[in-house]
């Protein structure tokens, strides 16, 4: 199975258990999606080897393990050459306290997640940006004061084509 491959219904509903359970055994992912255990085996062994699959992740409670401080930052550059976006990607792919980044069109370049120990260390990371990467014209930071909605996966029923 290759990315040009369409997947079929009991290869969809194999990725939406998945996604719902990353620890579900074989044997219960089996009877979810009706399949023997060695043919759903096989296929959730395709769908990883194809690239359908990225990855599997316990997702903890941070509020649990300290006291973090959560920005979303907007970053915006003062040119748009392709070095410079490379530049902001590579300094913002290596710091550990960006939990996710997009570059985007619109009113900003790029717009990261940050979770820290606290203000001061937000604080030193933006001067940390600004200083690695000069070609940083203005930062935008929100503070999140509580998560209304966490990713729990896609749904593929609506995304999907029919």
């Amino acid at each position: 199975m290759n990315k040009a491959t369409a997947l079929d219904r009991l290869d969809i509903r194999i990725l939406e258990a998945l996604q719902a359970d990353g620890r579900i055994t074989n044997k219960d992912l089996a009877e979810r999606v009706n399949l023997s255990p060695s043919a759903c085996h096989q296929r959730a062994q395709n769908l990883i080897e194809a690239g359908w699959i990225t990855g599997f992740m316990g997702m903890l409670e941070i509020d649990r393990l300290c006291e973090p401080v959560r920005c979303i930052t907007t970053i915006s550059l003062g040119s748009h050459a392709t070095e410079n976006f490379s530049q902001l990607e590579h300094y913002i792919n290596r710091l550990p306290e960006c939990t996710q980044a997009y570059t985007v069109s619109g009113n900003c370049d790029m717009i990261a997640h940050f979770a820290c120990t606290g203000m001061s260390r937000y604080m030193a990371l933006t001067n940390e940006i600004t200083d690695h990467c000069p070609q940083v014209k203005q930062l935008n930071t929100y503070v999140v004061l509580q998560q209304c909605k966490a990713f729990t996966g896609y749904d593929l029923k609506t995304l999907m084509p029919r």
